[in-house]
């Protein structure tokens, strides 16, 4: 009996860490936070980079790109 309420205290304090400390979604998948990636079922995740905000628009490039 003793065994059966261990499990049953241990199984709802699982599911209080997991109702209380969710996941992130959120994964940058090691990219800084300029990114946002959409994980796939199948294969690697899609990220596409976030435009400045602070830049008018077109002068939104990559930090590395050439002109």
């Amino acid at each position: 009996m003793a065994g059966l309420l261990f499990v049953a205290v241990f199984f709802a304090a699982v599911v209080l860490a997991l109702l209380f400390f969710p996941q992130r979604a959120e994964q940058n998948f090691g990219f800084g936070p300029e990114w946002q990636c959409v994980r796939m079922e199948q294969g690697d995740p899609i990220c596409v980079r976030l435009a400045d905000s602070n830049a008018p628009n077109g002068d939104a490039r990559d930090k590395g790109a050439s002109k």
